[in-house]
């Protein structure tokens, strides 16, 4: 029994510093464009804050909230707290991605972009992020019945809010190399859940393997359609 105990509390040790780590990262990105706007300016100039953005950066932060509470209260054994917070948070994941579609095409008609793309090309990085996010949350309520499934859906989903904010690091240049290089650090955050499910079941869980083959989709289907050439002609139907 003891091991079994040790077991659990090395899960919520993990699902908790993964909660930090995420954090941090998108606090770090978004400081100077949200969180510090107008106190932290660097590493580039952001634009106004309109109310539609300012909707995405609070759904976002208490989606982050929610997660670490959950993560603390299974830490505190209270799952009955957990089981009816997770309701409203659901609800909250599934709110954030229209919302983040609309922010998406919203900065498309503002002509906000890094200086290597232009708007409508660059629109496809958060909207094909949407389908794998999408697919993680549906994946995540139906498996609430499988604490295992359930939790790795859940950070799943998570980890696919985090390269908009490794992104917006000042260590990557503004550049096509430093997006690629962002890109390739964001991804790596599900590094730590490959290395937990060996650990702790000496194999990929089945979640693991999905939500594996979703991100790198949200990743490599940008550079697909970029050398199609045909995202700009996407945009240009999508409702808005």
């Amino acid at each position: 029994m003891a091991t079994l105990a040790d077991s659990h509390d090395a899960e919520r040790r993990f699902y908790g510093r993964m909660a930090i780590a995420i954090i941090i990262a998108i606090f770090i990105g978004f400081a100077p464009s949200f969180y510090l706007f107008q106190t932290v300016r660097y590493p580039r100039p952001n634009p106004a804050l309109t109310p539609l953005v300012i909707a995405h950066g609070l759904a976002l932060t208490g989606w982050l909230a929610i997660f670490y509470t959950q993560t603390r209260l299974v830490a505190a054994k209270r799952r009955d707290i957990h089981r009816q917070l997770g309701v409203w948070g659901m609800a909250l994941a599934a709110a954030i991605l229209p919302i983040t579609y609309l922010v998406s095409m919203h900065a498309t008609a503002r002509n906000t972009h890094p200086p290597f793309s232009d708007a409508a090309n660059w629109s496809a990085v958060p909207l094909l992020a949407l389908p794998p996010m999408l697919l993680m949350l549906i994946m995540g309520w139906r498996s609430r019945m499988d604490p295992q499934a359930h939790k790795r859906f859940m950070l799943l989903f998570t980890l696919m809010t985090v390269e908009p904010g490794v992104g917006r690091w000042p260590i990557f240049p503004p550049v096509m190399a430093g997006h690629i290089a962002s890109s390739i650090m964001a991804f790596a955050f599900i590094i730590p859940l490959v290395l937990w499910d060996k650990k702790s079941i000496g194999r990929l869980h089945r979640a693991t393997k999905i939500g594996l083959f979703a991100l790198a989709f949200g990743y490599l289907a940008r550079h697909i359609v970029w050398a199609l050439g045909i995202w700009p002609d996407v945009v240009a139907v999508l409702p808005y």
